[in-house]
């Protein structure tokens, strides 16, 4: 009897996809702690800025009300791009080994995958000072920091520090006003609630002791600590900067769409007798609007 083309990769991938399945679930996903993550059915998401009505003004007596309309701004498009990588396992190497070196393929398959997902959505962040190539941009064209997003009533607002400060209590003061006097589109007051200080491990000590710590760190006045227990320490290891640091609202516009997970295959090779595995998924991330994210690069 003919043995199936597909028979020693079908007997080899339950044991290799249970391995990669297993060592993604064994690493705690970074980006969803901060990023709002969500299925996709189209080949892209699309978002308009809209600006909706001025403060309401006041009528003198047998006059005719003021009619006001909202302002259209401009558009942003988040493509979903595809992912692939593949690898064979020898006729040899299945049949010699013993050591668990396929498995340790497959686990090593699981960490290629985890630095994608990862790394697009950190980079997000990690691009969102820099102008020019590769910048994250808001809606409003300027990037995802910036001391001046102009505003389609007019006038600006800022969502970085307007010097690059060091994680401190007075820098993190800083950038929490900013949070207090947020403005919409039309410059009324649209208050942003921060709870998440976002930061790389560089800064998880500096952020245990001011977000811990009873009295003030750093100096020996017994001065109480105002930020304590105020946010969230949240760390990302696919920050690139040691330096910077980032506070998110309880809502914000940071956004990854899921339009394909995570999918195994697998086939044996007629040529080479070797099995051949691979992966393909799609996603798209990005960081449509400014409001509800502010940060410094650090000093």
């Amino acid at each position: 009897m003919a043995t199936s083309r597909g028979a020693m990769s079908q007997l080899l991938a339950p044991g290799l996809h249970d391995v990669i399945y297993q060592d993604l679930d064994a690493q705690p996903e970074e980006f969803s702690q901060i990023f709002t993550v969500g299925p996709s059915t189209r080949a892209y998401e699309e978002e308009i800025l809209l600006a909706g009505l001025a403060a309401v003004p006041t009528k003198p007596e047998g006059e005719v009300l003021v009619m006001d309309d909202p302002i259209q701004g401009g558009s942003w498009r988040l493509t979903h791009q595809s992912y692939a990588l593949g690898f064979q396992v020898t006729r040899e190497m299945y049949g010699d080994d013993q050591y668990g070196k396929i498995k340790q393929v497959a686990s090593d398959f699981s960490s290629s995958i985890k630095q994608t997902v990862e790394t697009a959505p950190a980079n997000i962040l990690n691009n969102g000072f820099n102008a020019g190539a590769g910048a994250t941009i808001s809606v409003d064209g300027v990037t995802l920091f910036n001391t001046a997003h102009p505003l389609l009533g007019g006038g600006t607002y800022s969502n970085r520090a307007q010097t690059d400060i060091s994680l401190s209590v007075s820098g993190l003061q800083e950038i929490l006003l900013l949070f207090e006097r947020m403005v919409n589109e039309r410059g009324l007051i649209k208050r942003s609630i921060p709870v998440q200080l976002i930061i790389p491990p560089d800064l998880q000590y500096i952020a245990g002791e001011i977000l811990n710590s009873a009295y003030k760190p750093g100096v020996g006045t017994n001065e109480v600590n105002v930020m304590q227990g105020r946010l969230e320490p949240i760390m990302n290891h696919y920050l690139v900067s040691k330096t910077a640091w980032y506070v998110a609202g309880m809502k914000h516009f940071l956004q990854f769409f899921w339009r394909e997970q995570p999918m195994f295959d697998n086939q044996d090779d007629f040529f080479t007798k070797g099995m051949n595995f691979s992966t393909f998924f799609r996603f798209s991330t990005g960081a449509w609007y400014w409001h509800g994210i502010a940060g410094s690069r650090g000093a």
